[in-house]
């Protein structure tokens, strides 16, 4: 594997950027899905999309309680996987990279919160 790696993650209702996936007439990278696919294959790569939130949901401080409209659901769903993806990659932690394992790692079974999951973690 080259040096680097990349978690590419987006909220499945954020109509403002890059959506999951890109209608076949579009060209470029313009969806979270060509992102990662232009990703060189000696990167190690992550993406998936968080079940539900909008572009204003990063906003929540942790919930959306305080600013109500835009944001529907605040930040839970970002907190999880990128803080076990950060674990793994900054620290070598073997337990937290064991979510991200290509097909069989936690984030591709927990379908509740997460779809459109893909990796190359070995």
């Amino acid at each position: 594997m080259s040096s680097g790696s990349i978690f590419l993650i987006d909220g499945s209702a954020d109509l403002i950027i890059s959506p999951p996936t890109q209608f076949p007439w579009e060209t470029g990278e313009q969806s979270v899905a060509a992102y990662y696919d232009g990703v060189p294959a000696g990167v190690l790569k992550v993406k998936g999309t968080v079940i539900g939130p909008n572009h204003n949901d990063i906003q929540g401080q942790p919930s959306c309680q305080p600013i109500s409209w835009p944001c529907t659901n605040g930040v839970y769903g970002y907190l999880g996987y990128p803080t076990a993806w950060m674990m793994a990659e900054l620290q070598g932690d073997n337990y937290a990279r064991g979510a991200f394992v290509n097909g069989s790692g936690e984030m591709f079974s927990e379908t509740t919160n997460w779809e459109l999951v893909a990796s190359n973690v070995p």
